[in-house]
């Protein structure tokens, strides 16, 4: 029988790819610190939960401020414009976060691939 405990913590390096986090630093040099630099295992599993809860609570905030304007008095022409600035803003702070995820997805597969080679 296969265990997944061992993936859920591991150190592993990443690649760059250039994207940018709200506090401005590369996805995969913030995610390398992380990974390579801890004192102790790196917890993917952790970190991606805790990512995903992120773009949720993201998601949940921008649709809390979509309706807010939609129900508001606004000139209709006035409450598309704020809402497409709404809708912009919302994909450039979501868009490092997928990012993430995707990376941090990339790693966990990686290495439940490698457990599964070395069971055999």
């Amino acid at each position: 029988m296969l265990s997944l405990s061992a993936s859920k913590n591991v150190r592993l390096s990443t690649a760059s790819r250039g994207v940018t986090m709200q506090n401005q630093q590369p996805v995969s040099s913030a995610l390398n610190r992380l990974i390579i630099g801890a004192d102790r295992a790196f917890d993917l599993h952790g970190s991606l939960q805790s990512t995903s809860r992120t773009l949720s609570n993201l998601d949940f905030e921008h649709q809390h401020e979509v309706q807010r304007v939609e129900r508001g008095r606004t000139d209709p022409a006035l409450k598309r414009q704020i809402i497409d600035n709404l809708k912009r803003r919302h994909r450039e702070r979501r868009q490092p976060y997928v990012a993430l995820v995707a990376e941090l997805q990339s790693h966990l597969s990686l290495t439940v691939s490698d457990e599964l080679q070395a069971i055999g």
